[in-house]
């Protein structure tokens, strides 16, 4: 150690940088974890549309489905957030008679989703 401190002042620094590389893995870990997240709803999510029924099934050990009959669909609204018109991802509501009314959450293409439905 010299008589100036720069050896203490050294230490500081190179625990500092010591400081950043933690937070930045800690940052990485935090963002796999979300990327793992969304891909496993993806994942077990289905969305099919048939020339009867429009079915919406999510979840892996517990199970949400909702079937609707097409006769039944009055209109089917998309919600998108900036970045969901730049990735092509949205909110589907389907308004059916009566007070049925489903939100499909995160759906891919949400617009030829959509389009799928009320060509029907």
């Amino acid at each position: 150690m010299q008589a100036d401190g720069s050896h203490i002042e050294q230490v500081t620094q190179n625990g500092g940088i010591a400081a950043w590389w933690i937070a930045g893995a800690i940052t990485l870990f935090a963002a796999l974890l979300m990327i793992l997240r969304a891909w496993f709803e993806r994942w077990t999510t289905e969305v099919l549309v048939t020339d009867r029924r429009v079915i919406y099934a999510r979840g892996f050990i517990q199970r949400h489905t909702v079937e609707i009959n097409m006769d039944k669909i009055e209109s089917v609204d998309v919600d998108q957030s900036i970045m969901g018109r730049a990735f092509n991802y949205g909110d589907v509501t389907i308004r059916g008679t009566g007070q049925t009314f489903e939100p499909l959450r995160q759906i891919d293409r949400p617009i030829e989703f959509r389009n799928e439905v009320t060509a029907r």
